[in-house]
């Protein structure tokens, strides 16, 4: 009996350590931004240190719930660093399910995950007026040291600030 308690006190040990590892929760390994290119179209911004994402995710704020809006796969990303318009998405990357198209005053939260180390890169919440305040050159993420605020980055802090998450 003791035998058959302790076997199933290690089995929900595993389960929990394998859900608290998933998608859920953003861990180290990068991080997310959003910018706005040249047209004011909405880009997301994500910075790696080891394994690049291939894929980003964008939720919608719902009676309090984080949805899927949209699932997107990346082409084979390197650098680093890598951009996606999130209003045109690019050729190379796929819509997996959702849509891209972005209601006035909804919130959304952007995430670049990788499927295969199933790391979620800290995210960026915004809504389509966010983004008005924003000029090109310019990435917003949240500052969540005394409470969530935004703060926008030029992209050399925005990579120094993704590498002390590595």
């Amino acid at each position: 009996m003791k035998h058959v308690i302790l076997n199933r006190i290690a089995v929900l040990a595993l389960a929990l350590t394998a859900v608290s590892c998933g998608y859920g929760n953003p861990v180290p390994g990068g991080l997310t931004g959003l910018a706005v290119n040249a047209d004011g179209q909405v880009t997301m911004v994500a910075a790696w240190c080891g394994r690049a994402p291939d894929g980003v995710v964008v939720y919608r704020r719902a009676a309090g719930e984080l949805v899927v809006q949209a699932d997107i796969r990346a082409p084979s990303l390197t650098g680093g660093i890598a951009s996606m318009n999130l209003e045109e998405k690019p050729s190379e990357w796929s819509l997996q399910e959702g849509s891209l198209s972005f209601d006035h005053g909804q919130v959304y939260k952007v995430h670049a995950y990788s499927s295969e180390t199933h790391v979620k890169f800290l995210g960026a919440e915004f809504t389509t007026d966010s983004t008005k305040k924003m000029s090109p050159g310019q990435i917003l993420i949240q500052n969540h040291t005394g409470g969530a605020k935004d703060v926008l980055l030029t992209e050399e802090e925005f990579k120094a600030q993704a590498k002390h998450l590595c």
